[in-house]
């Protein structure tokens, strides 16, 4: 079984992009990388999501079986992002989960990181009532400029955990091998 990562550098929580790119990851997920790395894939789990903190939007998939296949579902999904003229119900369904992560209660050790983090990057009540108003603004013309802007093929970087019958092809992928 593999894992498999791929992430694009972004933009923090108070950057005006970084709602917008949240919505995105939702909208992968839903609309393609579900069916693509799951279903058909066989995948025990995959998606895409944004990290406000690391500033990065992430492709990732677990208890994989296939490799090379996942990491070109993630561009596919790219290509069908770009190439698709996006339904609204898609788009609402980003924003209605992106909204659900955001109000729902956390647990005791799940609101102090989240206190802590808040804490360490400076962000305020108003700031985050700031970016939750700001997913509910977001438009399909919004999820396409950013995609355009920040999903580009040179600035991804890939990481795969793997075994190790799995070397030569890894080499073939170019990646960069760490044994561990």
């Amino acid at each position: 079984m593999n894992f498999c990562a791929k992430a694009y550098p972004t933009v923090p929580a108070d950057h005006p992009d970084a709602p917008v790119l949240a919505v995105l990851a939702g909208v992968l997920r839903n609309g393609f990388l579900h069916r693509a790395v799951r279903e058909q894939g066989g995948a025990y789990g995959g998606g895409a999501s944004h990290d406000t903190d690391a500033a990065a939007l992430r492709f990732y998939s677990y208890r994989d079986p296939r490799l090379a296949e996942t990491l070109a579902d993630f561009d596919r999904s790219i290509d069908w992002l770009l190439g698709e003229t996006l339904s609204w119900r898609l788009v609402e369904e980003a924003i209605l989960g992106v909204i659900g992560s955001i109000d729902k209660p956390g647990s005791p050790a799940g609101e102090a990181r989240d206190a802590f983090f808040n804490n360490l990057f400076g962000r305020t009540p108003e700031q985050r009532k700031r970016y939750r108003q700001r997913v509910l603004e977001v438009r399909a013309e919004d999820i396409r400029r950013v995609g355009e802007t920040y999903l580009l093929p040179e600035r991804a970087s890939v990481a795969v955990i793997t075994n190790g019958g799995q070397l030569e092809l890894c080499k073939g992928l170019g990646l960069e091998i760490h044994n561990l």
